[in-house]
């Protein structure tokens, strides 16, 4: 039940941050969903004891391709999906916690914190690029466009 309720709140807090981004009202709600999705899928890879790393990459995947899913569905460019969805994975704490570190002359801490963000960062752009080279035809979903090959 905790897992839905954070799910809920990354929709909303995906389509706060459209509204910011200026994504247009029609695509709101699919932005949501993104990012909720993704949100979903990460808390789930954490209770199954996968590493932070490795939630974040998965959780992305799904972000990416529901993106890019959307993108042809909607006809609008998979960024306007990708960057609202992918806020919720985003490690700002990480980041905080590195600048905080290094500020407060604490190197080991800043060294940890910095090389768990780089990681996620990594396993982020990671989990884009493997959507982004899957073919094209595996989003095409309108059938009426695709031309038939009857050739033998």
């Amino acid at each position: 039940m905790d897992i839905i309720i954070q799910s809920m709140c990354a929709f909303f807090a995906t389509i706060t941050f459209s509204i910011m981004f200026n994504t247009p009202k029609r695509e709101l709600i699919f932005c949501g969903i993104a990012g909720g999705v993704g949100w979903l899928v990460y808390s789930i890879a954490l209770k199954f004891g996968l590493s932070n790393m490795l939630s974040n990459f998965f959780g992305t995947l799904f972000i990416a391709y529901l993106s890019r899913f959307f993108a042809v569905i909607r006809k609008n460019p998979m960024s306007v999906f990708l960057i609202s969805g992918i806020i919720t994975l985003v490690p700002g704490a990480g980041i905080y916690n590195t600048v905080l570190n290094i500020i407060m002359n604490n190197n080991k801490n800043a060294a940890f914190y910095g090389l768990e963000t780089v990681k996620v960062a990594c396993a982020i752009a990671f989990g884009i690029i493997v959507i982004l080279a899957l073919p094209s035809f595996l989003f095409d979903f309108n059938l009426k466009h695709r031309k038939k090959d009857n050739t033998i």
